[in-house]
């Protein structure tokens, strides 16, 4: 068995229990510590929630429904995409915005498959429900 195979059975067991009560509450999931290194999406930490601070859960959290806008930073594994420019470690993305819907889980994560690191993106990249 592979190390890839290994955490992604244990990010599932982790997550489980979080996508169980996914929108039991009314509210939508945001899903962070999701990753897919061969197609150049890293986890994200999410730091701002509407402009304001916030200490979420590393691996994920609810939000309630409507336009929100999400601030966060990724530490980006080049080893599958090749980036140019400067690298500074801890990368902060741009703001996204976003309607998030009641009952939904979002992916979310930091787009680096440019090579150009100006074009490295906080992206959804996977909805359900």
């Amino acid at each position: 068995m592979t190390m890839k195979f290994v955490k992604f059975g244990i990010l599932s067991l982790l997550l489980l229990p979080m996508l169980a009560q996914a929108g039991d509450d009314g509210k939508a999931m945001i899903i962070t510590s999701g990753e897919k290194p061969a197609e150049c999406i890293s986890a994200v930490h999410v730091n701002q929630i509407d402009g304001k601070e916030v200490k979420v859960q590393k691996n994920g959290f609810d939000i309630d429904p409507g336009q929100h806008t999400l601030t966060a930073r990724a530490i980006v594994n080049t080893s599958f995409c090749k980036a140019m420019g400067p690298a500074t470690g801890q990368n902060q993305a741009a703001p996204l915005e976003m309607d998030f819907k009641a009952g939904k889980t979002y992916y979310l994560g930091y787009d680096h498959s440019s090579p150009l690191r100006k074009d490295w993106k906080l992206v959804v990249w996977k909805v359900e429900g």
